[in-house]
């Protein structure tokens, strides 16, 4: 029996009320891309699985504390006032307000989850692997936030970058494409996975606010699944 050389790695933004935000991503590094392991016909045997996990509970009060934490983190307009009033308390009033709402643990997470992905300013973590980096890539619209990934390789210019989109937003989403960034597209009927090499990861961010599938119908995958 061959032995299996798989390579798991996690992303866990939270200490509690988890969920997998997306089907897990197999790393492509011979495509420098990602590709969902719900998608593939045959079993992977080796290569690199990514898995991303999301707090899904106090969303707004654990993205005002992010901000204060980094405050390079991009907010909304309509968060902005809020933000400002934490950024002004004192650090013993600050730490009543983390008390207050439980959000300790929130704190801690981050902290571990620093320590494998370096945080590299504007909702952006990345971590290394040979010529390969991998970001994480906070995403946020309108008060709701998710995380998608990118990955990058040296001496190779953009960055590789899946999108989920509506079904029926497929043909409008293409006209906005510029020209040499679409690699592939995968059907999986209410969506379409869209695999795009960009210029820079700021391209990423202004698609996925624009026609990811969680922000233009205020949903997320149909199977997410708790870790408690």
């Amino acid at each position: 029996m061959s032995s299996s050389t798989i390579k798991k790695i996690d992303f866990r933004l939270g200490g509690n009320y988890l969920t997998l935000e997306v089907p897990p991503f197999y790393v492509n590094f011979g495509k420098r891309a990602f590709s969902s392991i719900m998608a593939r016909k045959s079993i992977i045997k080796e290569g690199v699985v990514i898995y991303i996990y999301i707090t899904r509970h106090r969303q707004i009060e654990k993205l005002l504390l992010l901000k204060r934490l980094h405050p390079d983190l991009f907010l909304p307009d309509d968060l902005k006032e809020a933000a400002s009033a934490i950024e002004k308390l004192s650090p013993e009033e600050f730490n009543g307000f983390v008390r207050t709402l439980n959000l300790g643990d929130f704190i801690e997470s981050l902290r571990d989850l620093e320590k494998t992905w370096k945080y590299g300013g504007k909702g952006i973590w990345l971590k290394k692997t040979g010529p390969f980096t991998l970001y994480m890539i906070i995403i946020i619209k309108e008060g709701r936030w998710t995380v998608r990934p990118a990955i990058s390789k040296k001496v190779i210019e953009g960055y590789g970058f899946e999108i989920p989109v509506d079904t029926q937003l497929k043909e409008a989403f293409m006209k906005e494409l510029k020209e040499g960034e679409l690699e592939e597209i995968h059907d999986h009927v209410e969506t379409h996975h869209f695999h795009l090499t960009v210029e820079s990861l700021e391209r990423c961010v202004y698609l996925a606010k624009k026609w990811d599938y969680y922000f233009s119908n205020k949903k997320r995958w149909k199977q997410t699944v708790f870790i408690l």
